[in-house]
């Protein structure tokens, strides 16, 4: 296996189980505006970023909308919930076992995620991996996000690695392209539904943190 110096994780749907909860506030928010994506389009739009996936959807459907302004407001809306133990999306298992592992055997560590950047302070203190990371990226920071590279490059440059010497965790199609167009090789993490997601172009597929510590060689 290719030895790594820097992993880059994605946020939603890999450190928590958020895709659904997205998917639910987006369904409310389509039905105000009155349109129905369709499942290939709903795929296009995980990992790409609330604003980017807005603006598609303005030009696709002739909406009468503010992309940004659509976007503040799934964001914030999802930001409340987080607050809410019953609402809020579960953690998935060994998370935080999982960055201390990487941390401790050496590994630089870093985030990159097409959610608000306000968003991903709340989450990384959630977690309680801050200890473990290097820092993260977000879709406010780079010009273009998921599946351009822009964002597995800042993420790359944030743990001071090269993009080539790195390993992206991401549970989207678009992320995955993300990373092997940086030069990266790119992990599936497989937590959404099998028909939104095209595992074929990914270098691997893991379905836990346990797996990902097992593939890694790393004790638990």
């Amino acid at each position: 296996m290719k030895e790594y110096k820097g992993i880059i994780f994605d946020m939603d749907g890999v450190l928590l189980d958020s895709e659904r909860l997205y998917k639910q506030i987006e369904a409310d928010m389509y039905q105000a505006v009155g349109i129905q994506p369709t499942q290939k389009e709903i795929a296009k739009s995980m990992g790409r970023g609330c604003e980017n996936w807005w603006q598609y959807l303005k030009n696709v459907y002739h909406l009468d909308i503010d992309p940004a302004a659509q976007a503040e407001y799934e964001s914030r809306r999802y930001f409340e919930l987080l607050d809410v133990p019953e609402k809020r999306p579960a953690i998935f298992p060994g998370v935080r076992e999982c960055f201390a592992a990487c941390h401790h055997a050496g590994f630089h560590l870093s985030i990159a995620s097409g959610s608000k950047r306000y968003l991903v302070d709340k989450v990384i203190d959630l977690l309680g991996i801050r200890p473990y990371i290097d820092g993260f990226v977000t879709s406010e920071d780079v010009e273009v996000g998921k599946p351009e590279p822009d964002i597995m490059e800042a993420a790359a440059s944030v743990m001071g690695v090269s993009p080539e010497e790195c390993l992206v965790i991401d549970d989207a199609t678009n992320g995955i392209i993300a990373g092997k167009k940086a030069g990266a090789d790119s992990w599936l993490f497989a937590s959404a539904d099998a028909a939104l997601v095209d595992a074929s172009i990914a270098d691997a597929v893991v379905q836990s943190h346990w797996e990902i510590m097992d593939r890694l060689y790393l004790s638990k």
